[in-house]
């Protein structure tokens, strides 16, 4: 199923690190297939077609003690504005 284009994705102190909608385009991912981060799956499986929500992912749910160099640092909580526009 594609997943919603996060609308912004942010850590806790505001900074944004990515936007699909910036790009224009959905990012697309298999839930449960381990290609997003916990969060994203566990959050996205729960929505309804349509409906946006906000996920706050602790670092246990997201990129853990390493983090995503150069963009997330260790032990961040992120927080994603997102919408499920369909599932395929």
């Amino acid at each position: 199923p594609p997943p919603p284009p996060p609308k912004k994705s942010s850590l806790t102190d505001g900074r944004k690190f990515d936007s699909s909608r910036d790009r224009g385009k959905p990012f697309k991912f298999k839930i449960g297939k381990q290609e997003v981060i916990r969060g994203w799956d566990e959050g996205v499986a729960q929505m309804s077609v349509g409906q946006r929500a906000k996920l706050t992912c602790t670092p246990d749910f997201a990129y853990g003690s390493k983090g995503h160099p150069g963009i997330i640092p260790p032990n961040a909580t992120l927080i994603f504005d997102v919408e499920l526009m369909g599932l395929e």
